[in-house]
């Protein structure tokens, strides 16, 4: 089978499975399978007035005080009854957060020093001459393995510190995987034409080894710096969403952090294009008059001047950023949280005004709070 029929395969194959799911699959409609605002209830009958359709409202967007759960206190609220506008409504409550902007700005930078070692090596790679087989022999050997061992002992070194764990991760990764990278590829471009510095002086022994070892080593260090950042930051978000709308909290986290990882690649993958000069090349007939070979002079790889730029961009990026990463780290969970819909109670235990309701003063007060005990000590 070819890679072109498998993929259309899978294709078909994927799409009759959702037209199937969307034919015969219902949603659960729950115990009432309202929406917030809704005149109807689950069963057709129209409410008595808008005061009990207020009081309905009200008592769902509170959170839920009478059920007790062992892992966590806090009652997600369900997104099919709370409606597409109130999730909506509580996601900008979110983003207005300075905690969660902070989070964005770290989401949409960091991906773009280590952008030219993920989208391009192996492209590189391959046009220097490694074999598309050998390339695609690296995933279940090296990177499948490495995926599942490197979380596992990262939760071991670095005991639920996740953004320490980013930060050693991206470290490396700017530094030491980058020069991996670049020698990795001096070294398949001269084992590829049995010329150069180090493969000149060594015997063909000595060049596999070389040629395999780094090779090894440059996919190794890309698979474990890319599980132990993405470990970190899924344990992270995992850890500060708001538990009233945990899953779309993720899902909105998760969607910067996929942003942040597009663009670069885009970018890089640019820049690449523009800054390289390809050689001229002319057919030259051998001494015996018969052969033709091909000898090209000229030209610039844009690759190795660019990833001396983004690591220096890597390392600055550390200087900048790395007070704005452990303040995060250390903010309250408070300080992740919108509090729409909360009550705050008066020392009687009566419940007052609504908290979260728009008044920014009151969502900034952690905030400032923060900021100038950090400036008085």
């Amino acid at each position: 089978v070819s890679l072109g029929g498998f993929v259309k395969g899978m294709g078909v194959f994927m799409l009759g499975i959702t037209v199937l799911v969307g034919l015969f699959k219902r949603e659960d409609g729950g115990s009432g399978g309202d929406t917030v605002g809704s005149g109807n209830g689950g069963n057709g009958n129209k409410n008595n007035g808008n005061g009990e359709n207020d009081l309905e409202k009200r008592q769902l967007l509170l959170p839920n005080n009478n059920k007790v759960d062992d892992d966590d206190d806090d009652q997600e609220l369900d997104a099919a009854r709370l409606g597409i506008a109130e999730t909506y409504h509580r996601l900008y409550a979110a983003l207005r957060l300075p905690a969660v902007q902070s989070l964005v700005l770290i989401l949409l930078t960091y991906r773009l020093p280590c952008a030219l070692s993920d989208n391009v090596k192996f492209l590189k790679a391959v046009e220097f001459g490694l074999s598309k087989q050998t390339t695609a022999l690296l995933s279940p050997t090296i990177v499948l393995p490495l995926g599942i061992i490197v979380p596992i002992v990262a939760t071991k070194v670095w005991h639920n510190h996740p953004l320490r764990q980013f930060m050693a991760a991206f470290r490396f990764r700017v530094t030491f995987v980058a020069l991996i990278d670049v020698l990795m590829l001096l070294t398949v471009r001269s084992y590829k034409n049995n010329d150069g510095i180090v493969m000149g002086t060594l015997n063909s022994a000595l060049s596999q080894i070389l040629f395999w070892g780094l090779l090894i080593l440059s996919t190794a260090c890309q698979t474990i710096v890319q599980s132990l950042q993405f470990n970190a930051q899924m344990t992270f978000f995992a850890s500060r969403v708001d538990p009233a709308i945990g899953g779309s909290y993720m899902t909105l986290l998760n969607t910067f952090a996929n942003l942040g990882g597009t663009w670069p690649s885009s970018a890089v993958m640019y820049l690449v294009g523009q800054l390289t000069v390809p050689p001229k090349c002319d057919a030259i007939l051998g001494e015996d008059g018969e052969t033709v070979r091909e000898v090209c002079i000229g030209g610039r790889d844009a690759y190795f001047p660019l990833q001396l730029g983004l690591s220096i961009l890597g390392c600055l990026w550390v200087m900048v950023m790395k007070k704005r990463v452990q303040y995060i780290a250390d903010l309250p969970d408070d300080a992740w949280r919108t509090h729409i819909g909360e009550v705050e109670e008066d020392e009687n235990g009566e419940t007052g005004k609504e908290r979260g309701g728009g008044s920014m003063e009151m969502r900034k007060g952690w905030w400032w709070r923060t900021m100038k005990g950090r400036k008085n000590a």
